[in-house]
């Protein structure tokens, strides 16, 4: 069984997600954790499992990564309408000292 990579939280991050349905429109949301290989956002909108989405992560105000993403998970929150996701990377990695510099 694979390990899950170790997650650090994040108390000043956005990510900027442009579908590829809907080129030129992006959004931006509110990173709640990240890894080396992805992260967790929160959202009022909808994401389907494995939709491919294009990203700009954004942590205190300095751009670290830019790559091409996928939907892996949803978790609701009961009685609100705020979902949390979480975003597989395809094509980068965040760099493992950046990570452990957030802890």
């Amino acid at each position: 069984m694979q390990q899950r990579e170790t997650r650090s939280a994040v108390s000043d991050g956005t990510v900027k997600l442009s579908r590829n349905s809907k080129a030129g429109d992006s959004q931006q949301y509110k990173v709640l954790n990240i890894s080396r290989g992805g992260l967790c956002f929160a959202s009022v909108d909808t994401f389907e499992l494995n939709e491919q989405v294009k990203l700009d992560i954004t942590i205190k105000d300095k751009s670290i990564l830019t790559a091409n993403g996928r939907v892996c998970y949803r978790n609701e929150t009961d009685g609100e309408s705020v979902s949390s996701y979480g975003l597989s990377f395809l094509d980068n990695f965040i760099d493992a000292d950046f990570i452990r510099s957030q802890k």
